[in-house]
Formats: C-alpha cells, structure tokens, sequence
C-alpha cells in the first residue's frame, strides 16, 4: 500500500546534504506534528480559529527514536486555565493521571504513553479535565495522521512499536547520530571597528529599506588565524515586531592594531530568518552569547508569536553553522515552537 509518509521519510533517510536540512511541520486539522533530524517527534493540539476556546498544546506527545526511547505525554493548561493535576479521559472512559511538574503542567504515566496515544489517534473525542473540575474539550481531528507521520519519520511503521501503523515485525531501527559541532567563544578585542568610520561598508551593505536612525552593533570575537575578528550587525528591514539585520565579519591583521578594518558578509551553512536568492541574508531579532559563541534569531509570523521561525548558529572561527531551529507554520496559538533541527555544540576558548 502506498504511503507519502514512508516515501518522505526514506527520502529523508536517504539524503547527504552538504547542510543542514530542518524536518517540517506538518498541520493535520487540529494536530501539528515534527520530527527534528535525530527523530526527536513532537504532536500536539492546536486552537480553532474560530473557537474562543485555547486548546493549543493543551495535549502534547514526545517520542524520541530509537528501541525503548522516551515517550511522554504532557497536559498543559495555559495561564487563564487552572493548574495544578489535570486527567486526560478519552472516549468517556477511565482517567489518565499523572504528576504535576513545578510549572503545574501534568506529565502522564510514561508506562501508558503507547495506551494513551493509541486512544487519540482511534478515539472519537477527548477531554483534558483540570484541577477545579472543569473540562477542555479537545479535538482528535487529525490525531491518527500526525501520530502516523511519526511513525514514519522514526521508521516504526509495520513494527510492534508503531502507535498507528502497527505490524509484526521487530522495532529496531536506529535514529540519525546527533552532528557535532565546534563553537568558538568570543574574546576580548584591544579595539572595535567605527562604523562611522566606514560610511561606505553600511551603504554596501545590500540593506533596501535601512531605517533612518537605525543603530548597528559590533561585538569581538576574538583573535583566528592570525586575524582579529569582530561581528557586525548592520540594522536594515524593520516591521512591528520583527527587525532585520545584516551579519558581517570585519577583521584586521592581529599584529598590526593600526591597520583598517576589511568587511566581508557572514557565512551561514544554511538559510537565515530573512532573505532569498535576491536579497542579502538577514538574522532577525538577534542576539550574540560570547560565552558561547552562539548567534541566535527569532522571527515572529505575527505579533502574538504563535508562530516562526527560532534559530542558534554556532560561530566556529569560519562562518555561523545551525544548530538549532525551532518552527511554527500555523498562527494557531502554539507558543512552544516545535524543534525540527539540533546538533550538539562543543565550546572551545
């Protein structure tokens, strides 16, 4: 029988990609799945545009890859909802319970995780009942595809360890290594670069709609290869609640302190938060960790910030490289992005 999820998953399994390439997140009526590079899975419940009722990540499923991996099944009532222990109960049957964490969120008996999932994705309604004895009703529409799509991307599909497309055959299949990266902590520089100084390098820039009176930021980064190195952020496309800017590398000879700066544009081994074939690639609402070497952005789809883009790059002394990203398609009252790439970053200084 032909399935566009076993299709999609072994393309995926398939694939040596020169970079990073993210999972996806998938919208099935009321249910978003992901699965993030290592099979690390994420489903979870979405709001009705229509409704006023908050169900987004009321219900939320996390199942790692791999035999015997963490599966867990967490109850999260929002802030105008009560907290404190909630029960999920399917099909009017008997209450799942589970123990409140210290944000009074309800994680269920990890021993039911496969029972429970089961039921969602086979059942005909459900209801998250919390501490004062009220009842969010939660919709299963599209539950037995996103948990099927899981099942797929961990390979679990036709084997005992599938929670939808179940089968005989033994679950064994191993996930993806996590990539390894090397961060470059920053370090003390003697001197910054003046961009005053350097009127010509913003105008370069490839920045189209530059505010007036925008303000940039220089960070150092230390001293490479014989070099002193400085990050640059140049402030360009602005909205609302999204501000854009152009990431630059100026350095200098180290032994030489009265040489000028040379700019050139970052590197990044994959797409930033803004930009295209015809634009220059822009981090949006960024940050830099020196501690750690990290440049980080996030791009908010609209103001509530339900949905986007968050991504971390690690500076490895050449060019920003992934090294992590989380997503969000829908505007659909998920706070909580969804990861769909992770790598483990070793820190040098």
């Amino acid at each position: 029988m032909f399935s566009p999820f076993l299709l999609l998953a072994a393309a995926a399994a398939a694939a040596s990609p020169t970079g990073p390439v993210p999972g996806e997140v998938k919208i099935f009526k009321d249910w978003y799945v992901a699965c993030d590079n290592i099979w690390s899975c994420e489903a979870g419940t979405l709001s009705d545009d229509a409704s006023e009722l908050f169900t987004a990540q009321v219900v939320r499923i996390r199942r790692e890859g791999g035999p015997d991996a963490p599966f867990r099944i967490e109850l999260t009532p929002h802030e105008e909802q009560a907290k404190g222990p909630a029960r999920l109960v399917i099909d009017d049957g008997k209450p799942h319970s589970g123990t409140p964490d210290s944000e009074g969120d309800t994680w269920l008996d990890e021993a039911q995780s496969m029972a429970i999932a089961r039921g969602l994705a086979n059942g005909k309604s459900a209801r998250v009942v919390l501490s004062d004895g009220s009842a969010i009703p939660i919709s299963l529409a599209g539950s037995s595809a996103a948990l099927r799509y899981i099942d797929a991307i961990q390979q679990r599909a036709g084997t005992s360890g599938a929670i939808v497309a179940t089968g005989a055959k033994p679950d064994t299949a191993q996930p993806p290594e996590t990539p390894q990266l090397t961060a470059r902590a920053a370090t003390s520089l003697i001197e910054l670069p003046d961009l005053k100084a350097y009127p010509k390098v913003v105008a370069d820039s490839g920045c189209e709609f530059r505010m007036e009176g925008a303000e940039d930021s220089v960070e150092p980064l230390g001293q490479h290869n014989g070099k002193d190195l400085a990050l640059v952020l140049i402030a360009c496309d602005s909205g609302a609640y999204n501000f854009g800017s152009v990431v630059m590398i100026a350095e200098r000879p180290m032994e030489d302190p009265d040489a000028r700066w040379t700019f050139r544009n970052a590197k990044f081994d994959g797409e930033t938060g803004w930009g295209d074939e015809e634009q220059v690639a822009q981090v949006v609402n960024a940050s830099f960790d020196p501690a750690t070497g990290t440049l980080s952005e996030f791009a908010k789809g609209r103001g509530l910030g339900d949905c986007g883009t968050a991504n971390s790059y690690a500076w490895d002394g050449e060019q920003f490289r992934l090294s992590e990203r989380h997503e969000m398609d829908d505007c659909r009252g998920a706070w909580d992005w969804p990861r769909v790439w992770v790598a483990e970053v070793s820190v040098v200084r």
